[in-house]
């Protein structure tokens, strides 16, 4: 079936030992998206995934054939949704003790219930949100973010070495289109749902062919067309449906006759990617220097060896998208926290590494093989500042030869006009002045709202501009994922909006760096405000 061919890139599962069931959250399957946030819930017909602990038996069971389980339940896992004075028993695909997975059924009605997992006889219960559409895409990387499930109409996967290309008609795989009549324990009837789906890349209008149900239940497939004028390793792609934005995935679109895609500041070039694709991996470092506006100036930096299986279903560095698009990044965590799911092995760099800079030198010692996090300067006297840095690890490390990087961070980009108030609506164009000497400029925006005492669920925003456009439009379909109760600072109600110049010639091939394929050495300083959100 290839709903589970699809739902198996959607979990991660280990072995528990039986308990009572104690339920931590539910979730779109593929969107991941926390509660509380504006495109959280779950949709009729949609497939869900339920998180905590005894939930299911130690060792993972799922079904093998039609029709599905529901009132029978699977491996004694049963789930119910009631809302108001109706109940609905759930439509079972796996179960494990620490998540299981189900269909809600098509006539759960709409509004705020409670849903309640049974294994082996005792109970646990939760807050469920019902909604008429909430769709969510696939990604690769399993966590919601990052590479969407794109496939040519050969079901191809679509990834940076099998791009796609403007003019290609491709199918986006998700779940949350809406609800169905029938049998949904049976394979269902391929017909266009008539919501009209909205397919945004890059923030342009894709040619929408079909949205409806694929060959399996709950697994929504949408066939679209690329539209022309985009292109990128990590372009967004925004799906809207009956008002409601999913989770903000990527798609890599290269030029006709091209099978790889390519991006020329991230290090993600064609070249490299080639690379890859021929020797089976890709050793990449990340250094950056950064202060976020009102915070310490801070160097995060790592050396890893992605495997070609990995670097296509990663975010691909820490750049954020290709230039012209905008990410979102949705989490539940204490604090901000944009972790990729994929974490590929660390390389060996040495303990130190040195940084010299206007204001002196540091010395940045590892916490882990190949992972040096360091704060810089908390408050006054900065280190950060206009100038000239170079960054080195001296004798190398086991993987890592010694290397000499540079950087030239010039005075940053000035914001001239973020808005007192930000309309979730509404299109917002910001613009900058003072871009020369920068290649890029990233546009970040971050808000939180309370979910419990200790823990906050958090819109990330990431958008990427050329620096001498001196503006960019950043669409309502990002916007729109804010929560109007967000705060862009603990105690200060909004959206903090930030913007800044990322240096020309951020990226070091392997010459004159052992052990490197690619390297990426950047510094940006933040200006920006908190805005209010409607």
């Amino acid at each position: 079936m290839r709903l589970l061919r699809i739902i198996a890139l959607s979990f991660g599962y280990a072995a528990a030992l039986a308990a009572a069931p104690a339920i931590a959250a539910v979730y779109n399957a593929a969107s991941w998206i926390p509660v509380s946030l504006p495109n959280s819930g779950v949709a009729q017909g949609a497939i869900f995934t339920v998180t905590g602990t005894g939930l299911g038996p130690s060792t993972l069971q799922q079904v093998q054939s039609y029709p599905l389980p529901a009132t029978q339940g699977l491996a004694g896992t049963t789930v119910q949704v009631t809302v108001g004075a109706v109940t609905e028993t759930c439509i079972m695909i796996y179960t494990l003790a620490t998540q299981a997975a189900a269909i809600l059924p098509s006539a759960t009605p709409i509004g705020s219930g409670t849903l309640t997992l049974t294994y082996q006889g005792a109970k646990s219960s939760i807050a469920i949100q019902v909604l008429a559409a909430d769709f969510g895409t696939f990604t690769l990387n399993e966590g919601g973010t990052g590479p969407g499930v794109f496939t040519d109409v050969f079901y191809n996967p679509i990834t940076m070495i099998n791009a796609a290309h403007p003019g290609d008609t491709l199918i986006l795989w998700g779940s949350g289109l809406g609800a169905v009549t029938g049998n949904e324990t049976e394979p269902p009837q391929q017909i266009d749902l008539g919501t009209g789906v909205q397919v945004l890349v890059e923030g342009q209008a894709a040619s929408v062919l079909y949205g409806g149900r694929g060959s399996s239940p709950g697994l929504d497939q949408i066939n679209f067309v690329v539209p022309a004028g985009v292109g990128g390793c990590k372009t967004s792609v925004a799906v809207i449906v009956k008002g409601v934005v999913g989770n903000i995935t990527t798609i890599s679109i290269a030029p006709a006759g091209q099978t790889t895609c390519g991006d020329t500041y991230n290090g993600l070039t064609a070249a490299n990617l080639q690379k890859a694709v021929a020797t089976g991996s890709l050793n990449a470092g990340y250094v950056l220097l950064s202060r976020v506006a009102g915070g310490d100036d801070r160097l995060t930096a790592s050396f890893e060896s992605f495997d070609l299986n990995s670097l296509i279903r990663s975010y691909g560095g820490s750049t954020g998208p290709s230039i012209g698009s905008c990410v979102a990044y949705e989490t539940l965590a204490g604090s901000l926290d944009v972790t990729d799911p994929i974490q590929p092995p660390y390389l060996n760099a040495g303990p130190q590494l040195l940084i010299t800079g206007p204001n002196g030198n540091r010395t940045i010692t590892d916490t882990s093989i190949g992972s040096y996090p360091a704060t810089l300067a908390t408050g006054a006297p900065v280190y950060l500042a206009p100038g000239n840095y170079t960054v080195g690890d001296g004798q190398g490390g086991g993987a890592v030869g010694p290397f000499t990087w540079t950087v030239t961070l010039p005075p940053n980009v000035v914001p001239t006009n973020i808005p007192a108030r930000v309309t979730r609506t509404q299109d917002l164009t910001l613009a900058w002045t003072g871009s020369a000497g920068f290649s890029v400029v990233s546009i970040i925006g971050y808000t939180g709202v309370a979910v419990t005492s200790s823990t906050n669920s958090y819109v990330e925003f990431v958008c990427n501009a050329n620096a001498s456009a001196g503006q960019f439009t950043i669409p309502s379909s990002i916007l729109s994922l804010l929560p109007a109760n967000g705060f862009g600072t603990p105690g200060t109600p909004g959206v903090s909006i930030q913007i800044a110049g990322v240096p020309l010639n951020p990226y070091f091939t392997a010459t004159g760096s052992p052990g490197i394929d690619v390297g990426i050495f950047s510094a940006f300083i933040t200006s920006g405000a908190i805005a209010a959100i409607q």
